[in-house]
């Protein structure tokens, strides 16, 4: 039997036979006895202080009373092999002990035990031959004491339970141990009790500590609300105050933009104007070091004091293809000699361009006011331009794109079978100004195809090239409509009202597009007539017609463009024709002439223009010295030989 197997809850004296009254006479064997009044030597122990053994010397222990009662004082000492054998134990006056002995046999000293038997009783003698067999003890088998389960440590789950759910799973736990008016009767608790007494208390605490957490957690949902709320409005007037210099950055940059594309026509009062718009220069130093540049710009500027002598150089529509052109058979000659193709008209910008003249028009160098009676009045207002700078005009007439030159198979639409011309302008996707042209083979095409855009091209590429925002004189008739829109009301009966509806609306359009880019639209007669050759009262009959026709479509114009190589003979107030044109609303007057010329009174302005066409190309190059240079710019190899007419 192992140590920890030991276990002292057993009876002493059923298992060996121990008497009490053997050791104490008569008195009651007392349970309540203090065992620390024994020594060691008492309890048989090593007095060595060797620790006590209790597989070797538990049997021996228990067995410490069964033989003759010792004194308390008295050590245990093994007997003598002599003493114990042959010898009658002499009975005891003391009372036998059931299980061990005869009862005619008395016990009277010591026992004698055999040198041979073994340390450890085992409780079994041998005696001799002629003493009586004495009634042996049975050796008792080693007690094996149950081995105690193992206790679990009862942690907060198996706690919780036990408290919780244990009255309500067991009925002992729901009694009370003594009813107080009967204390043998035991009164079972209420479910209500054990509620209260149990499930009421935790779960008030429960809710307190709900309510506190949510406080809790309230008070912390509060604070890192009113931080986000905090960090968004922080960030917000960060980003405003980013979005604010953003925006302030880009004003400025299309400031500077707006103020450079001023400065590069050559109007530096407005560039330094629109630069002052942006504020304090201190606070914008690269702002105020345009300004800087701008004066001195401007202070460097040299006035052009002689605009008599401007050139206007003007053009019929253009040809985009001479070679369509010239296979007509009936005006083939026609094209050739007094129409300028696309490509020669890109030539002759670039020598102007490269011979130092810049684009101007009437509001360049004249000033109209009106005095007191309401009478208009017209004076010279100086050009300022750099040194070396030469100030031209241009015009573009006919610019109407007849039906001869774009409907070759006379069904009233432009088709493949024209001869090679742009059929009308349009305003593209971007919001630029081209021109439509359909090729030999039936496809409709947008582009620079004539005058205005390859001018529009030009400036973009060449800003100093238009003073001030110059452009040109578009002059137009009126009996087949304006810029290739078919709005004569003559249209309403041949075709349709919707027809006619919508090409008013396109010609409108383009009209608007080209005052917006600062185009002077100009009369052309209503029938491209020669005025020089007509009465007075074809004059009138004709403005009367234009006035009907084309000013309800793209409003009122002061510019008329003598057709036909012809001129008034007589201007003011003693000529009627003039008095016709002039009450009709026209105040600027330009003719043909070899020699460019500009008067300009009180009441009207009158100039000439020099004609560019093929013919005037190859046979009178002299007409245009010192603006461009004839031979590089004829396509020969198109034209052929110029005819002259």
């Amino acid at each position: 039997m192992a140590k920890k197997d030991f276990d002292i809850d057993f009876d002493f004296d059923e298992a060996y036979g121990f008497d009490a009254k053997s050791k104490a006479g008569d008195e009651a064997y007392d349970d309540t006895a203090d065992t620390g009044a024994f020594t060691d030597e008492d309890l048989g122990l090593s007095a060595d202080g060797d620790d006590f053994d209790l597989d070797g010397n538990l049997d021996a222990f228990l067995n410490m009373g069964a033989g003759e009662e010792s004194q308390p004082d008295q050590q245990w000492q093994e007997p003598e092999e002599d003493d114990w054998q042959g010898e009658e134990v002499p009975q005891e006056s003391a009372e036998e002990v059931p299980g061990q002995y005869d009862e005619a046999e008395a016990y009277d000293g010591q026992p004698e035990y055999d040198e041979e038997a073994p340390a450890e009783y085992d409780g079994e003698y041998e005696e001799e031959a002629d003493v009586e067999q004495k009634p042996r003890r049975e050796k008792k088998p080693p007690i094996k004491l149950p081995k105690l389960p193992k206790l679990k440590t009862p942690n907060i789950f198996t706690r919780f339970f036990d408290l919780y759910f244990g009255p309500l799973l067991h009925k002992e736990q729901r009694e009370e141990p003594v009813d107080p008016d009967n204390p043998r009767r035991r009164r079972r608790k209420s479910r209500s009790q054990i509620f209260k007494e149990v499930y009421l208390p935790p779960l008030l605490v429960c809710v307190c500590l709900i309510l506190v957490l949510t406080f809790v957690i309230g008070s912390l949902s509060n604070v890192i609300e009113r931080r986000q709320i905090d960090k968004q409005n922080q960030q917000s007037q960060l980003d405003a105050s980013i979005s604010q210099a953003e925006l302030q950055a880009a004003q400025g940059e299309q400031i500077l933009a707006e103020a450079e594309a001023l400065a590069a026509g050559y109007n530096y009062d407005d560039a330094i104007e629109k630069l002052e718009s942006i504020g304090d220069l201190t606070q914008h130093p690269e702002v105020a070091a345009k300004r800087a540049e701008y004066e001195n710009a401007k202070n460097s500027l040299v006035e052009y004091k002689d605009p008599t002598l401007i050139p206007n150089l003007s053009f019929h529509v253009l040809i985009e293809d001479m070679a369509r052109a010239k296979q007509d058979t009936e005006l083939g000659g026609s094209y050739n000699r007094n129409f300028v193709t696309t490509g020669e008209f890109s030539k002759i910008l670039n020598q102007l361009y490269t011979n130092g003249y810049v684009l101007v028009d009437f509001n360049s160098f004249i000033a109209a006011n009106t005095d007191l009676d309401g009478n208009e009045k017209f004076m010279v207002k100086p050009i300022l331009l750099p040194e070396g700078k030469k100030p031209v005009m241009l015009t573009e007439t006919m610019v109407n794109y007849f039906a001869y030159m774009v409907d070759g198979d006379g069904d009233g639409k432009a088709d493949a079978k024209g001869d090679g011309f742009a059929n009308k302008l349009v305003v593209d996707g971007n919001g630029d100004i081209k021109a439509e042209y359909i090729d030999t083979n039936g496809q409709t095409l947008v582009g620079n195809y004539d005058f205005v855009p390859i001018l529009e091209d030009f400036i973009s590429q060449h800003p100093d090239f238009c003073y001030q925002g110059a452009r040109a004189v578009l002059a137009v008739t009126g009996h087949e409509g304006v810029f290739g829109y078919r709005c004569n009301t003559s249209y309403i009966s041949t075709v349709s009202q919707q027809y006619y509806d919508e090409q008013v609306a396109g010609a409108k359009a383009i009209a608007g597009a080209l005052r917006d880019k600062g185009y002077t639209i100009a009369c052309f007669t209503y029938k491209n007539d020669a005025y020089g050759k007509l009465s007075v009262a074809q004059i009138q009959a004709d403005m009367q017609s234009w006035t009907s026709q084309v000013v309800n479509v793209i409003g009122p114009v002061d510019t008329f463009v003598f057709a036909r190589a012809s001129r008034l003979t007589e201007y003011g107030a003693n000529s009627s024709a003039f008095q016709v044109l002039y009450t009709s609303g026209f105040r600027y007057f330009i003719s043909n002439d070899a020699t460019p010329y500009t008067e300009v009174n009180d009441t009207y302005v009158r100039q000439n223009r020099l004609m560019v066409t093929g013919e005037n190309m190859q046979h009178k190059s002299s007409m245009f010295a010192g603006l461009f240079d004839t031979n590089a710019v004829l396509e020969l190899s198109t034209r052929g030989s110029v005819p002259t007419g």
